[in-house]
């Protein structure tokens, strides 16, 4: 386990399983007035850090395997309810979104985010602030909306909509907050041709955007389509 001291009464914990990437954090993070830094590999360094330094304020921990660790963070959670969650992934679904919100962690950033963005985020998140990327914020609001009962506008289902093959694919990859770039490159396709089909798609379920498209999407998941989907 290693310590990095600050002025600071604040203290953060970075748990990356890189030495490399651990180092790089700390190095980021340390010049910043007010706070001290512990980097560890794990969770389970993690708990022996807490016990060891009991005013530990936030955690900044990358997600390697969502499936795994969102198990662990809501453990931790539950036994340090006022250390700050912030994670760090490479991605993140719609559904892992509610799942990080639903452990009580406090924010989600995108590796590639920049230097600033994630000392910003840091603050933030050890005043109480929760932060989410920007490119789901919407789906998250409007699918609590839905939830709550607040949203009845009718809805087209699976069976009224002939969506492509190509369309279904484009589709799921909008439902987790993924750019024209990144469903390109994803499905080796050009980014004007992922334009085209998009436009096709708000077109068909009659809407007028694609977060209100990956709504719709997340709303009628659960139903089995019964026409035969055409390829693209």
């Amino acid at each position: 386990m290693n310590f990095y001291s600050g002025c600071g009464e604040r203290l953060v914990a970075i748990v990356h399983s890189s030495s490399l990437l651990r180092a790089g954090l700390t190095g980021l993070l340390s010049h910043i007035e007010g706070i001290t830094v512990i980097a560890v590999p794990s969770l389970e360094d993690l708990e022996q850090a807490v016990n060891e330094n009991r005013s530990l304020s936030t955690v900044l921990f990358n997600i390697d395997d969502f499936s795994q660790q969102i198990e662990h963070l809501s453990a931790f959670k539950v036994n340090h309810p006022s250390i700050h969650l912030l994670t760090l992934a490479h991605e993140y679904s719609a559904d892992e979104l509610f799942g990080l919100f639903s452990a009580g962690v406090s924010g989600a950033l995108l590796d590639d985010v920049s230097q600033n963005a994630i000392e910003l985020a840091v603050a933030l998140v050890s005043e109480g602030a929760k932060i989410y990327p920007a490119s789901l914020t919407n789906i998250i609001m409007d699918r609590f909306r839905f939830m709550s009962g607040n949203d009845t506008a009718p809805i087209l289902s699976h069976d009224d909509i002939d969506l492509s093959e190509r369309e279904i694919e484009i589709l799921k990859c909008l439902t987790n907050g993924a750019s024209n770039k990144k469903i390109a490159l994803s499905l080796d396709i050009s980014e004007a041709t992922v334009k085209v089909h998009v436009k096709s798609i708000l077109r068909k379920i009659k809407v007028d955007n694609r977060t209100q498209a990956a709504i719709w999407a997340l709303r009628t998941r659960s139903e089995t389509p019964s026409a035969t989907r055409r390829a693209s």
